[in-house]
């Protein structure tokens, strides 16, 4: 998909950028007002007055204006764009990541990359409507592509033989890899896996290889389940 400034007029681009963000926060007040209102009262679904299956579903919507192009009032242009949030659920079984992508025709307006061991986990971030809708207000007022996922970090602690780890949830840019939001940490004593290939500290929930060499160790085992299956049959 192509970068919204190439295909859309810069001003035309702020009114659209500004319209989609009050949409989703629309949806954002009306969650946490059936939350805290009507938190007694079982709703017709858990997240009114969204789909019932939102973020696992998409979600649409047109944008009409008319953009006035001078002062007389005499040269009107009308716009109208389509707009939809598309998930790509990635494949569960290689840890692939779960992406949503908001969007108009083939232009990406904003984007939320979401690693499959934080959603696998969810014991300190939850993987809900309201995170989704308000993680992608962020992407599309940077009008950039968010990655949402845990890094580990040890923390020597002096005079002691014992270290600590922290585990810590964020939101980061990926075009600069910059952190824009922190989610929370996840501290333990108790020392965690690590990539046997890379020696790379692991998330606590997840497989036993970095996302970059897991691939890797699905390929060998599926090429030595081949050949033991070969000598099998001879």
């Amino acid at each position: 998909m192509s970068n919204p400034s190439q295909s859309i007029a810069p001003s035309v681009l702020a009114s659209l950028v500004a319209l989609i963000k009050d949409w989703l926060q629309g949806f954002v007040d009306a969650l946490k007002t059936y939350r805290h209102l009507v938190a007694t009262l079982p709703p017709p679904h858990p997240n009114p007055p969204l789909p019932g299956d939102f973020p696992f579903s998409n979600l649409s919507e047109v944008f009409h204006w008319v953009q006035v192009v001078d002062d007389t009032r005499m040269h009107q242009v009308n716009h109208n764009y389509p707009v939809t949030i598309s998930l790509l659920p990635g494949r569960a079984e290689h840890w692939e990541p779960l992406v949503w992508a908001i969007h108009t025709g083939n232009i990406v307006l904003g984007s939320i990359e979401l690693d499959r061991r934080v959603y696998a986990d969810q014991s300190v971030v939850s993987i809900d409507p309201l995170f989704i809708l308000e993680t992608m207000i962020l992407a599309v007022t940077l009008r950039q592509k968010l990655i949402v996922s845990s890094r580990v970090v040890m923390i020597p602690s002096p005079g002691t033989d014992q270290n600590a780890w922290n585990e810590i949830f964020e939101v980061r840019r990926a075009d600069a890899n910059l952190v824009v939001r922190e989610l929370g940490r996840r501290t333990t004593t108790s020392q965690p896996r690590f990539c046997p290939t890379c020696r790379t500290w692991l998330p606590q929930a997840g497989p036993n290889f970095c996302l970059e060499h897991l691939n890797v160790s699905i390929i060998l085992l599926w090429y030595n389940s081949t050949q033991i299956h070969g000598l099998i049959q001879l």
